[in-house]
Order: C-alpha cells, then sequence, then structure tokens
C-alpha cells in the first residue's frame, strides 16, 4: 500500500504537467485575440482622428508574455493512535491538487518614428494596388481607398477623391448616365459654370463607376540599352563578357548581327483595363510619385498570342511602330495614412449629408454611385460605424472616443458587393498597409508592462 501511494505521489506532477497543455493553449488564443483587438481600436480611433483633423498616432505589442505557474500537493492522512470502537476503521487517504496563475506582461512600443513615418507617408506602389484587385475586391473598393486622383490624358491638373472637396466640375453637357465624361473643367466653389456642374468628389465617383469593370493588366518596359553597338570576338572578348554583371546586365544580339549590352531589370507598368465595349481596352494606368511616363500602346489589354511576341533577337523591341492609347489616364496612389485620412472624411461626410438632410434617411457613401433620397445605408456601404453614444462598449468590436462609442458591424458574408457593408474589409486593407510600413527596428524593446490579476 506504502509503495502504491508513493508511486501515485510521483505521478502527480507528469498528469499536472500534462493537463497544463489546454491552458496554454487558451492563453496563447487569448493573447493573440488581445494583440488583433488592439490593433483594430487603433485603427479605429486614427479613423476618427483623421475625420476630426487630430493628430494621427500608432502602436504596436514589442512583445507578449505569458507566464503561466501551476503548484502541486499532495496529501497523505494514516491512522495514528489506538483505534476505537467503530463500525469502520480509518483509511489511508491520498489526495493530490493544482492550481495555476496566469501573469501576462507585455512591451508597448510607439510606432511614430521616422522610418515609420516615411513609410506611411509614402504613395502605395501600383504592385500592392495589383495585388488587392487580384483578391478578388471590388475595383470601386480598391479605387475610392487607394486612389488619390484621376489625371486625363495632356492634363497637367488631377481630379481629386477627396469627399472634403470645395471644388465643382463643370461639364459643357451633362454626362449620360453611363457615360465617362472627359470634357470638363474643374472650378472653385464661388466661380460660375455655364453648363452642368457636380461637387469634384461626385465627379470622381462617377468616372470610377461608368468606367465599367476594370482589371490590372502588367506592362513590362524593354530594357535600356547601355552605349552603342558591338561586334564580338569570342577568342578576344570571352574574359571581358563573363565579367559582366547578369544582375544589373545582359548581352543581346541585334537584327543587325551586332550585339548590344541592355539592363537586366525592366521597369513595369500596371494597366487598368476593361471590357465594357466588348473588346479588351486600356482605361490607365496606376502611378504613384515614384512613376515615371510610359507610353501604353492601344492593344495592352488584348491576350497574347505567344506567335506575335517580340523577337528575342531583338535588343531593344521598339513600341514606335505601334498605335498608342492616347486617352489613357493615370490613378495616382494615394499614401497608407492618406488611405486612413480618406476614411476619416468619408465619415464626416456622411454625418454633414445625414445632418443636412433630415427629412432622409441616413446618407452613406456607396460603392454605386447613387443619387437617392432613399436609404443609403443599407448596402454596398464603404465605411460605417454605429454610434452608441455614451453606453458601454463591446471592445472586441467598438471604441471609445471623446465620450463616445463607435461599434463595427457584425461580420457577415458578402457575394453581392452591391449589397454588402465593406467596412470591415476596409479595415482589412489598411491593416495590412501598415503592416506592409512596419519593420523590426521600429518596434523596439521596452519596459515591460505587468497585469496582475
Amino acid at each position: 500500500m506504502r509503495r502504491l501511494g508513493l508511486l501515485f505521489a510521483l505521478m502527480v506532477p507528469v498528469l499536472s504537467a500534462c493537463s497544463m497543455e489546454p491552458v496554454i493553449n487558451h492563453q496563447v488564443v487569448d493573447y493573440l485575440n488581445v494583440s488583433a483587438i488592439a490593433s483594430n481600436q487603433t485603427i479605429l480611433q486614427n479613423i476618427l482622428r483623421a475625420r476630426d483633423g487630430a493628430p494621427l498616432h500608432f502602436g504596436e505589442f514589442a512583445d507578449i508574455r505569458g507566464a503561466l505557474s501551476a503548484n502541486v500537493s499532495v496529501n497523505s492522512t494514516v491512522p495514528y493512535g489506538p483505534i476505537g470502537v467503530s463500525t469502520t476503521k480509518p483509511r489511508n487517504l491520498l489526495t493530490a491538487g493544482m492550481t495555476v496563475s496566469s501573469s501576462p506582461s507585455f512591451d508597448i512600443d510607439s510606432l511614430d518614428t521616422q522610418d515609420f513615418t516615411k513609410g506611411v507617408m509614402s504613395s502605395i506602389s501600383p504592385g500592392t494596388a495589383e495585388f488587392f484587385l487580384n483578391e478578388g475586391i471590388d475595383y470601386r473598393m480598391v479605387l475610392m481607398l487607394l486612389v488619390a486622383g484621376v489625371q486625363p490624358a495632356g492634363s497637367p491638373e488631377m481630379l481629386l477623391n477627396a469627399p472634403n472637396s470645395a471644388r465643382i466640375v463643370c461639364y459643357k453637357q451633362k454626362p449620360g448616365p453611363n457615360a465617362v465624361a472627359s470634357d470638363y473643367t474643374i472650378l472653385a466653389a464661388d466661380q460660375p459654370c455655364s453648363g452642368f456642374a457636380e461637387p469634384e468628389y461626385y465627379a470622381f465617383l462617377r468616372i470610377v463607376n461608368n468606367s465599367g469593370r476594370l482589371y490590372p493588366v502588367t506592362l513590362k518596359g524593354t530594357p535600356k540599352p547601355v552605349g552603342a553597338p558591338f561586334n564580338i570576338d569570342m577568342n578576344k572578348d570571352l574574359k571581358a563578357i563573363a565579367a559582366i554583371d547578369p544582375s544589373k546586365y545582359t548581352l543581346a544580339k541585334t537584327k543587325t548581327g551586332q550585339f548590344q549590352l541592355v539592363t537586366a531589370k525592366r521597369a513595369s507598368t500596371i494597366i487598368l483595363c476593361s471590357d465594357r465595349n466588348g473588346t479588351p481596352t486600356v482605361v490607365g494606368s496606376l502611378t504613384n510619385a515614384a512613376s515615371e511616363a510610359t507610353k501604353i500602346p492601344l492593344n495592352a489589354c488584348m491576350p497574347k498570342n505567344p506567335a506575335d511576341a517580340a523577337d528575342d533577337s531583338e535588343a531593344v523591341p521598339s513600341t514606335a511602330k505601334l498605335p498608342l492609347a492616347t486617352n489613357a489616364v493615370q490613378f495616382q496612389l494615394r499614401s497608407t495614412l492618406e488611405v486612413i485620412q480618406y476614411v476619416g472624411q468619408v465619415m464626416a461626410f456622411q454625418q454633414q449629408q445625414t445632418a443636412a438632410h433630415p427629412d432622409l434617411p441616413e446618407r452613406c457613401i456607396t460603392l454605386e454611385y447613387e443619387n437617392l433620397n432613399g436609404p443609403t445605408c443599407n448596402g454596398g456601404v464603404l465605411f460605417h460605424l454605429q454610434n452608441n453614444g455614451p453606453n458601454p462598449f463591446d471592445q472586441a468590436n467598438s471604441v471609445s472616443y471623446n465620450g463616445e462609442t463607435w461599434s463595427l458591424p457584425a461580420p457577415a458574408i458578402c457575394t453581392d458587393p452591391d449589397r454588402c457593408d465593406h467596412t470591415l474589409q476596409t479595415m482589412s486593407i489598411i491593416s495590412l498597409l501598415l503592416n506592409e510600413n512596419k519593420s523590426a527596428k521600429d518596434i523596439n524593446t521596452t519596459q515591460a508592462v505587468q497585469v496582475v490579476p
């Protein structure tokens, strides 16, 4: 009996350790949920700050540490002293117990650093915008969030995608229901318009909706020649050819039989195409501050036939003989910081429009351009928060700002973009854009904050 009790006492710590696995798994999931909630609330608070024109601030969990402690106890009782007269004799008793306590700690670091600030202030790359377009996100949503404005071909002025713009767009003739207007003039709000006028923001939404479904196509640039063509004598020039850095240059043969040193890297342009008229057509290109002016062939959106591909023997294929898309517009991409500011402006615009029309339902910006007197916040909404006033809030889906509670919509499966609330999807895009600008050196090790239950 004593041996059995001793064996049981030795097995208690082993069994207790095995029982810690579900506790640890639960703690890990809880910590990840805390990090996700904190990130969402940071984004929401910055959107609300942007609505009010207040400064934006960002932070990040540098580290979360879960400290679990387990105390194991074993108690044993044996009969002691004389046994009295009783119907039941005392028995040997052995009891085991375990208590688990958690004392998590975490490091919080400010991301208001030079590198992070430069990153979020830099224009989004066309490749990033292409990623979202290829992910199945509605093209109108991508353009509304990421594009700062549209610059028509041959025009030095950009039509801004800004809800707070005070400018108007003056058309010589009112555009048709599905027409992409191009003959217009941008005026100040107090300048007279002899034709049809509408706010600049509405004009941008009209272009986005009336361009038809847009999809991205990568147009690879031609390699740039370095120096003049030359002849090669393999007996004499083999050593020099072997010394060429293939990561920077490559050697190509021209149609004249000579050789040409060209750059190995080719700049690429992301163009937007539409099949609205039954034929793939170039609508424009995605550009940012670092983009170079690119001539886009008229057939850039047409499916490529391998037989019609450029001859590899030509070192620098020329597009000079191809007709160019002269009406292609430039979709200028904004920065990550401007995306957050834009969503804040959308909130302010919706609240202003709602207050200006008390006889109408709540006003919301939708993916489909609508000028309706009916409800606009029940489908295709870009971003919309529920104001719960000073009531207590659910930390997982709400944020408290200036004494008010703002809640996210409940998650729902979206099968029709024109009937869905895209608020959570907008939050997801902003989160990915912010993460793209975070680096390990921005998240330093700071003094830990310990939470004692």
